[in-house]
């Protein structure tokens, strides 16, 4: 007897008078787990990565063949966050993006990545260190490429449906991010790429089980993820071909 043929036989007036007290609250007790299971919210996360870009490089380069890469600017400039998303130091989106595009490069084991943004930090370090400024800055490495960049759009929306026996609730945020690649001698720009990205958030309830999800404040940074993914392997091959003509 399969699950549907069980729901009708447990509620058919005709069998249950055939049946002793405790089997009947045996089969109203798996009808019930039953329908509960039938009925269990659905939560799923969705980012919009077309092109998965490179995460792990089979063939990673040693230290002494990898071009020297440093992320010197990277901003919000988007209308969303002027206020929530601010910080006394400034720009948590573009921070949060600037850093997210120096994990994918690390990753990759073929740049070697400097730091930029915080280069007054390292100074600060090397002063308690006992480095003079001189020393410092013979010790920093210089880079073959900056990147520079922004968040140019994000934003979110909520929708929802609302039928007979349920609901459903979609929070979407979307990402657009602008870079591009600098030489650092000639401040010539090179390179340049915009990259879109989104991620979904969806929950559904159906006869008054399961429930709507909260807020989700990770959605901005899994869709500005989603973005800087997008661009990774034309920067890659942009880098990479930048590589051989220095060499």
């Amino acid at each position: 007897m399969d699950e549907y043929e069980l729901v009708l036989y447990a509620i058919s007036p005709s069998s249950s008078a055939n049946l002793k007290e405790g089997q009947m609250k045996r089969i109203l007790l798996i009808a019930t787990i039953l329908m509960v299971a039938a009925c269990a919210p659905t939560r799923t996360v969705q980012e919009g990565v077309k092109d998965p870009g490179p995460r792990v490089v089979a063939n990673p380069l040693p230290a002494n063949q990898r071009i020297t890469v440093g992320i010197a600017r990277f901003t919000n400039e988007s209308v969303y966050g002027s206020g929530l998303f601010t910080d006394a130091s400034g720009d948590r989106i573009g921070k949060q993006a600037s850093d997210l595009l120096a994990r994918h490069l690390v990753a990759t084991q073929r740049f070697n990545v400097v730091e930029r943004q915080d280069i007054g930090k390292l100074a600060a370090e090397a002063d308690l260190m006992g480095l003079s400024k001189e020393q410092f800055k013979q010790n920093l490495m210089g880079v073959d490429a900056l990147i520079m960049g922004s968040v140019a759009e994000l934003g979110r929306d909520t929708t929802g449906n609302t039928w007979v026996i349920g609901k459903s609730k979609t929070q979407r945020a979307r990402a657009r991010v602008v870079l591009r690649l600098v030489d650092p001698r000639t401040g010539q720009v090179f390179y340049t790429q915009e990259g879109a990205g989104e991620a979904d958030l969806s929950s559904s309830s159906t006869l008054g089980f399961g429930g709507a999800t909260g807020f989700d404040s990770t959605l901005e940074g899994k869709a500005i993820d989603a973005a800087i993914v997008n661009m990774m392997n034309n920067v890659m091959a942009t880098l990479e071909a930048r590589r051989n003509q220095i060499q």
